[in-house]
């Protein structure tokens, strides 16, 4: 980490520290959160201020603490490696990526609609890409891909996806419990339109989805958009049974298999449940009643979760379970999945129940 950075974060050891740096970014939420996603990972986070970022922080009063900007002086060379997330031709999958050898690595994001200036990426060693499966959508919100990418660095990459024949046989079903915040949960269905899901359970305990007010519901759908394919949004009443052969509960808290061990790719009959953590009643259930088999899986994050966010758990979790269940060579979008075991076994849902989000109705964020 460059001298001049290290005083500016308060961190004056000279051990090779991962800084995440965001180029341009515009939202002050965004912002907090990307604060937060690299705190998950004990990183320091800085911000390129091209777009008014600071006078925005300041008037959203979001945090008592200010907004840490680079200097002027600081130059992006002092980085190396400079690494650009970004999906561009020619990007490295962040799947079995390995940071190359520097001692000041840094991993750079950019604008939540331009991306990362072509200034920074010009100075960028290495550019570095989370895979779609959809046609349309090539990003998720910008803290959601920085704790996807700052997971799979952190950890030296970890094994590379296959490109399987028929890999929807392998994907799970996933149901995401309790969510508590509208917004944390529109960008959390987001993350699985853009893994290749087209369908999830939502225990919505918390009613932040459906029956909300007009101004919930705009902001949460559009913290989901910008997806081509259309995911079905389908509701699980609180305290809803299941069938499945097998549930396996990611926590951030419990105990359990470390996530990039788990088998997480057991297809239509495996449920992948994740619950929100900030509320202890939906961390805390009898998961028995989903499946024959319960199996705890566990996210180490180094740097804690305190402040949770929702969206970068249940980013990362998804992102790993797509990378297990491999994609078609030369994919252009998620194939099509059998009825879901809860509707064909069970009835629990109405056929024409479920909520479509589709690319029309959520268009920008």
């Amino acid at each position: 980490m460059p001298r001049g950075v290290r005083r500016l974060v308060g961190v004056e050891s000279l051990t090779r520290i991962l800084s995440l740096v965001a180029d341009g970014v515009e939202n002050p939420h965004n912002a907090l959160t990307l604060l937060h996603a690299a705190k998950l990972f004990a990183c320091p986070c800085l911000f390129r201020d091209t777009k008014g970022l600071a006078s925005a922080w300041s008037g959203a009063a979001l945090d008592a603490q200010p907004l840490p900007v680079l200097p002027d002086e600081i130059s992006l060379d002092e980085w190396n490696p400079l690494v650009a997330l970004e999906n561009s031709p020619g990007a490295r999958d962040i799947y079995g990526y390995r940071l190359p050898a520097g001692e000041t690595p840094a991993l750079v994001v950019g604008n939540e609609r331009f991306g990362i200036s072509a200034r920074v990426l010009a100075r960028a060693q290495q550019t570095v890409q989370i895979p779609m499966h959809s046609t349309g959508l090539n990003t998720i919100n910008v803290a959601a891909a920085a704790g996807v990418a700052l997971y799979y660095i952190c950890r030296g990459g970890g094994s590379p996806t296959t490109a399987r024949r028929d890999p929807g046989k392998r994907r799970p079903e996933v149901a995401l419990i309790a969510p508590g915040d509208h917004f944390e949960l529109g960008s959390s269905i987001r993350s699985a339109a853009a893994f290749g899901w087209s369908r999830l359970l939502l225990e919505d305990s918390n009613c932040v989805w459906f029956g909300v007010d007009r101004a919930t519901r705009s902001e949460g759908r559009g913290a989901a958009r910008r997806s081509r394919n259309s995911i079905r949004v389908i509701p699980a009443r609180e305290g809803w049974s299941a069938g499945f052969s097998e549930v396996c509960v990611v926590t951030t808290t419990g105990p359990g298999v470390p996530l990039h061990r788990a088998d997480l790719a057991g297809g239509p009959r495996q449920l992948l449940a994740i619950p929100d953590e900030s509320d202890s009643v939906a961390a805390a259930q009898d998961w028995s009643r989903l499946g024959a088999v319960v199996k705890p899986v566990h996210l180490d994050l180094p740097g804690g979760t305190h402040p949770y966010h929702y969206r970068l758990i249940a980013s990362i979790v998804l992102a790993e379970a797509a990378r297990q269940v491999g994609r078609r060579p030369h994919e252009r979008g998620p194939a099509a999945s059998p009825e879901p075991i809860y509707q064909r076994a069970l009835k629990l849902v109405d056929a024409a129940g479920g909520e479509p989000v589709s690319h029309e109705e959520l268009r920008r964020f």
